[in-house]
């Protein structure tokens, strides 16, 4: 199976005992983000190592583990379906036209927790707990 997967499921794949972790390795699946999405959780690096209790150091491995599990496309590639996701957001979706607009561009559903992004009709979206439904 793919899947577009969002930031708030990356952010907890530093958690070594999350569910997302254990799916994200064992589970087999193609997973896409927009390029941006590695920036943007080392960004967070700080606060990532202290709500998941890791150091800096493994917060190093971790990412460059997971940057394996996930491929990484360019927004130039899906800036058309981009610019048509960010045109039908509301303003609270809004941050999450890449992903929204790279799950149109593949085709593909989104794997996200964010309650407001179940709420569009633009691509299907699935919340870690849809998707145990369905994988195991």
């Amino acid at each position: 199976m793919e899947f577009v997967i969002n930031t708030n499921i990356l952010f907890s794949f530093f958690k070594q005992d999350s569910t997302a972790r254990s799916i994200i390795i064992d589970k087999q699946l193609k997973l896409y983000a927009p390029k941006e999405t590695f920036i943007e959780l080392t960004k967070y690096k700080d606060e990532i190592c202290e709500k998941s209790h890791i150091t800096k150091k493994e917060f190093d491995r971790t990412i460059s583990i997971l940057s394996s599990f996930v491929e990484t496309i360019p927004k130039s590639k899906f800036i058309k379906s981009y610019e048509a996701a960010a045109s039908f957001l509301s303003e609270v979706t809004k941050e999450d036209a890449p992903f929204i607009g790279l799950a149109l561009y593949l085709d593909i559903p989104l794997w996200s927790n964010d309650k407001a992004l179940k709420k569009q009709n633009i691509v299907k979206v699935f919340s870690t707990s849809d998707l145990l439904k369905i994988i195991d």
